[in-house]
């Protein structure tokens, strides 16, 4: 784990039963070069419309994809309305 102190408590990998444990609605979110994390992948654990202080942090979409717990979270594309930083959202 690695805080580089902020708010954020950074995981390598999100697991499910922890999730569960902290979100009732979980959802996570990948960015890309988000303003706080610039030239990063960051993937955030959102409790529906809350966001978490839950996050991975990666150099490539790929290694911000292998945190989410891909075998019971489905993906869904970005809306065009999405902020521009929103490459993908996990359900």
């Amino acid at each position: 784990m690695d805080n580089r102190g902020t708010a954020d408590i950074v995981l390598d990998r999100f697991d499910w039963a922890e999730i569960r444990r902290h979100a009732k609605a979980p959802i996570i979110t990948i960015y890309t070069s988000p303003e706080d994390y610039p030239d990063k992948f960051v993937a955030r654990l959102w409790d529906l419309d809350k966001p978490t202080p839950y996050i991975a942090i990666a150099d490539t979409l790929e290694a911000a994809r292998a945190a989410v717990p891909t075998e019971v979270m489905i993906p869904f594309q970005r809306d065009p309305r999405d902020d521009a930083c929103i490459t993908e959202t996990w359900i």
